[in-house]
C-alpha cells in the first residue's frame, strides 16, 4: 500500500483525490499548505491522518511514500525536487516544470534517488485516447489536426477588473499556454512525436499574459494546431482528417471522451465514455499499479513524453 502526501489544495488535488479513494493500492497519508489553519481544514475535508504546514517535516515522514504536486506551476520544480531529495516517489500536476532542462535535471535524479517520477497528465491514460491511436493507421495519412480546449476561466472576471492571480500572473507560469492547452500538446505528441516546427500565436492580456492562442505544429505532410482559451469557451473536440478518413472526438480537452472514425469506404466505429466518470481515476490507477510493480518501461515512456513536450514548450514561449 502506498501512502500518499499531497501539496496544494486547488480543486485539482480535490479531484484527484476522489480518484485515489477510488484506487486500490494506494491511500492518503497527509496533505501540505503553507497555514497550519488551511493544512487542518484541508486534512480533515479529506480524511487525512495529518495536516502540515512545515514542508520539511512532512518530507522527514517515514510512512510517506508518495508526494502529488499541485501547486502552483512555476513552484512545481522546486517542490518537486525537494521530495525527490527526500526519497520519495512525485506525480506532478502538469504543467511538469518551466523547460526541459529543469525536467531533464529531475529525471536524473530520481534514476539515482531509485524512485519514480511522473508528470500527471490525464490525456495519456485515457481509454479513449489509446482507442483513436489505434485507428489513425486506419485513415491513411493524416493531412490535418485541430485540438481544441477553451474554458471561460472563472477567474478571468477578475482579471478583467484589474486582480491578478496566479493563473494570470506570468510570474507564476500561468496562462492559456501552460495551463490548459499543453493537453492538447501531449495529445498531438502522444499521436504524432515530435514536430518539425512549433510557433504559437497568442492574445495577450493587459500584463502580458496569454489568455488564449493557437500552437501550430509542423509535422510532415500536415499541421496540427492546437487551440487553448481561459478567454473564452468553444466546442472542445479534436478532429484529426486523413486521406481514407477522419476521427473526431467529442469531448477533448483533459478528457478526451467519446470518440468516433469515419471512413471514406462507409465504415464506421464508435467508443463511448461515462462523463460521471472522474477522469482521473486512469491515471491514478496507472502510476500505482506502476510503482507498486516497479514498471520502468511505462515510466521511461511517461517521462519521454514529458521531455517532449517540454521541448515545444520551450519552442513555443521563445
Amino acid at each position: 500500500m502506498l501512502h500518499l502526501a499531497t501539496i496544494g489544495s486547488g480543486s485539482i488535488v480535490d479531484l484527484f483525490l476522489d480518484a485515489v479513494k477510488k484506487t486500490e493500492g494506494i491511500t492518503l497519508e497527509a496533505v501540505y499548505s503553507r497555514t497550519k489553519e488551511r493544512a487542518a481544514e484541508f486534512a480533515e475535508k479529506h480524511g487525512a491522518e495529518k495536516g502540515f504546514s512545515d514542508l520539511d517535516a512532512m518530507l522527514a515522514d517515514g510512512k510517506i511514500d508518495c508526494v502529488y504536486v499541485a501547486s502552483p506551476n512555476s513552484l512545481h520544480y522546486g517542490y518537486a525536487k525537494k521530495a525527490l531529495l527526500a526519497g520519495k516517489h512525485v506525480i506532478c500536476e502538469k504543467p511538469f516544470v518551466g523547460s526541459a532542462a529543469e525536467a531533464g535535471e529531475l529525471f536524473a535524479l530520481a534514476s539515482e534517488k531509485k524512485v519514480f517520477l511522473m508528470e500527471a497528465i490525464t490525456v495519456l491514460h485515457m481509454p479513449n485516447f489509446k482507442c483513436v491511436r489505434e485507428w489513425l493507421s486506419e485513415i491513411g495519412p493524416v493531412r490535418l489536426a485541430n485540438f481544441n480546449y477553451s474554458q471561460y476561466s472563472s477567474r478571468y472576471d477578475a482579471y478583467l477588473d484589474g486582480r491578478i492571480t496566479n493563473v494570470f500572473n506570468p510570474e507564476f507560469a500561468g496562462g492559456a499556454l501552460m495551463d490548459i492547452n499543453v493537453y492538447n500538446l501531449h495529445a498531438a505528441a502522444g499521436l504524432f512525436g515530435a514536430p518539425e516546427d512549433a510557433c504559437y500565436f497568442a492574445n495577450r492580456g493587459f500584463n502580458g499574459i496569454d489568455c488564449s492562442g493557437t500552437a501550430v505544429l509542423s509535422y510532415d505532410g500536415f499541421v496540427c494546431t492546437c487551440m487553448g482559451a481561459k478567454d473564452c469557451d468553444g466546442d472542445n473536440r479534436a478532429v484529426i482528417e486523413g486521406e481514407k478518413g477522419y476521427i473526431v472526438v467529442k469531448e477533448g480537452g483533459n478528457l478526451w471522451g467519446s470518440a468516433e472514425l469515419f471512413l471514406r469506404n462507409g465504415e464506421r466505429k464508435s467508443a463511448a465514455y461515462d462523463l460521471s466518470l472522474n477522469r482521473m481515476i486512469y491515471e491514478a490507477a496507472d502510476f500505482v499499479r506502476a510503482m507498486e510493480t516497479g514498471d520502468r518501461e511505462s515510466l521511461r515512456s511517461w517521462q519521454e513524453e514529458t521531455l517532449l513536450v517540454m521541448g515545444i514548450l520551450d519552442k513555443l514561449r521563445r
